[in-house]
């Protein structure tokens, strides 16, 4: 197996190989969540939020480009108020009037095609609770010919809001231009057999800056593909969304759900494939995300589901109006397949703790070489930066001062350093640190559970303030797993100065909160190199290839039993 380059502490080992199929069950432990947030931003990055904030494009002016909040933009080519057009809301009034059907409460877009080189020029507005549109073989391009101002907001191709429901069949949206969306969804908004492609900045949009978090997140890019925001519902069927970077299926403001099925998301440049932020839901059913940083993001209490076709739910796919899969999803990655965080913007620690939930089923996660992202964090932000960006890459699933509740099942995990789940204290300057020894107790644990899965790889613990349960359920793990003290941790950046290593936290911090190992029935633990537990608990039926101490005496462990401590485990 590979291993990472890293100057670990050899722990003492004491012999003692152990091969159980014992009696009787233990208990395993009850997942949890915990605080989350991020520490120390890069030199000169700005205060980071849940989603990137700031998401919003420009500023006040322009044509009546989409706002920062969640509010219907004034003008547009073609604009649908409360089931009519609105001709007073049109840069040429009743322009496109042959391209509308109405009946049956309903309207239909066909065929329509325009383009524009205004930045802030908007192509369709769906607003109000009576509006049901039907967009079909639309085509869009919507570009940036001359230099917009710092001030002016960018134009979406598709706007929906209050309450209307849109369904776009057959089309191709494409959008130029920094902090500019090709889709903003308030409503309803389902999408089938269609292409939405965002080109990222040009020569005319320099004046428009990058979200202030992007630095601190570690997010490349300037715009989003698609935005969902507040209680929306969105829905993408066989269809495929680009973006030049930071985001091609983005959350942000809100508790709504976003649904992708037999879709592929791509950053191509950085950024990441999708973001379930603060109280939103994602769902990937036969998916595949594909990003140059990170495939996906869970903010504070987010959720992203991960799964194969065969999973999506009828109420899902009554929407579909094309192919069916039962393929498992794939999220593929140049830095972590998956992070979670949960920004501390009052810097509250314990009180501002919250819990992520990560659910991977019958499904993959990897991590690439061949994606890379186009900024260079060192260059940009420092050696120590660099060097952070650096620990933390090839990592299929990485939480940076949080926790979460995260179910893998049925998975397959590809990793180019040999590490398939770490925790770390995160580099953003609104990192959720604990003030004290005792919150890592009161907060919830971060609580891993390992189902009907043969994995290679090691789990390294390096929150030093958090308690990770870690559970094997029916499966094989062949690797390590490190409980990372403080002392480890800052060891790790003792050759930088502390202005420039934000995630290194100068407070006491002397109680060990390790991995808590429950080792359940029909599970296997093919002991690699040397690895420290807090807790050792082995069900009925369990395997463990190892030598084992605790507290520096060799121990052979029975089942049922539950064993605290200084726990080292080593290869046999």
């Amino acid at each position: 197996m590979y291993q990472r380059n890293r100057h670990w502490p050899v722990w003492p080992l004491l012999a003692t190989t152990v091969i159980f199929a014992g009696t009787m069950g233990a208990h395993a432990q009850t997942p949890g969540a915990p605080p989350g947030a991020p520490p120390g931003a890069p030199p000169g990055a700005g205060a980071p939020g849940g989603g990137p904030p700031g998401g919003g494009p420009g500023g006040p002016g322009g044509r009546g480009g989409p706002p920062p909040g969640p509010s219907a933009p004034s003008m547009a080519a073609l604009y649908i108020d409360n089931g009519g057009e609105d001709p007073s809301k049109e840069y040429v009034p009743g322009q496109y009037r042959d391209n509308i059907k109405t009946g049956a409460g309903e309207i239909t877009i066909q065929s329509l095609d325009l383009s524009s080189g205004d930045y802030t020029y908007n192509g369709i507005v769906v607003t109000g609770g009576k509006s049901i549109v039907t967009i079909n073989d639309a085509k869009m391009r919507l570009g940036v010919t001359k230099t917009a101002g710092a001030n002016d907001q960018g134009g979406a191709a598709l706007s929906t809001f209050s309450g209307a429901t849109v369904y776009l069949n057959n089309s191709d949206l494409e959008v130029d231009g920094a902090q500019r969306y090709v889709s903003i969804n308030d409503s309803k908004l389902i999408v089938n057999d269609s292409r939405l492609t965002q080109t990222g900045n040009n020569q005319f949009t320099t004046a428009q800056t990058e979200p202030r978090s992007n630095p601190a997140l570690l997010i490349y890019g300037t715009a989003r593909a698609n935005m969902s925001v507040g209680q929306s519902k969105t829905y993408y069927f066989n269809s495929t969304v680009t973006t030049e970077g930071w985001a091609a299926l983005s959350t942000d403001s809100g508790s709504g759900n976003l649904y992708a099925y037999n879709t592929t998301g791509i950053a191509q440049h950085g950024g990441y494939g999708t973001y379930a932020d603060s109280d939103w839901k994602v769902w990937l059913y036969g998916s595949r995300l594909e990003s140059a940083e990170n495939g996906a993001i869970i903010a504070r209490s987010g959720q992203i589901t991960i799964a194969d076709g065969a999973a999506a739910p009828a109420d899902v796919l009554q929407y579909n109006r094309g192919k069916t899969t039962s393929a498992g999803s794939v999220v593929r990655a140049g830095r972590n397949a998956v992070m979670i965080h949960a920004p501390d913007m009052g810097n509250l620690g314990k009180a501002s703790a919250a819990c992520g939930t990560l659910r991977v089923i019958n499904s993959t996660l990897e991590t690439t070489r061949d994606l890379r992202s186009a900024r260079d964090y060192a260059a940009a932000y420092g050696p120590a930066v660099g060097a952070y960006v650096n620990y933390i890459s090839g990592v299929d699933v990485l939480l940076k001062s949080t926790s979460a509740n995260i179910l893998f099942d049925h998975d397959k995990f590809i990793t180019y350093n040999g590490v398939i789940l770490e925790t770390v204290l995160n580099s953003d300057a609104n990192g959720n640190y604990l003030h004290n020894e005792t919150d890592g107790a009161e907060v919830k644990p971060i609580a891993v559970t390992m189902k009907n899965s043969n994995v290679r790889g090691d789990i390294e613990h390096m929150d030093y303030q958090r308690i990770m349960n870690l559970s094997l359920d029916n499966a094989t793990l062949t690797g390590a797993i490190i409980s990372g003290t403080v002392q480890d941790w800052n060891k790790l950046w003792s050759g930088f100065p502390r202005k420039d290593a934000h995630w290194v936290v100068d407070r006491q911090w002397n109680i060990f909160y390790g991995v808590r190992l429950t080792l359940g029935r029909g599970s296997t633990w093919v002991v690699t190199a040397p690895s420290l537990l807090e807790s050792l608990t082995l069900q009925n039926g369990t395997t463990l290839k190892g030598k084992v101490a605790v507290n520096g005496t060799a121990v052979t462990p029975v089942p049922g039993q539950t064993y605290t401590g200084k726990i080292t485990v080593g290869p046999e």
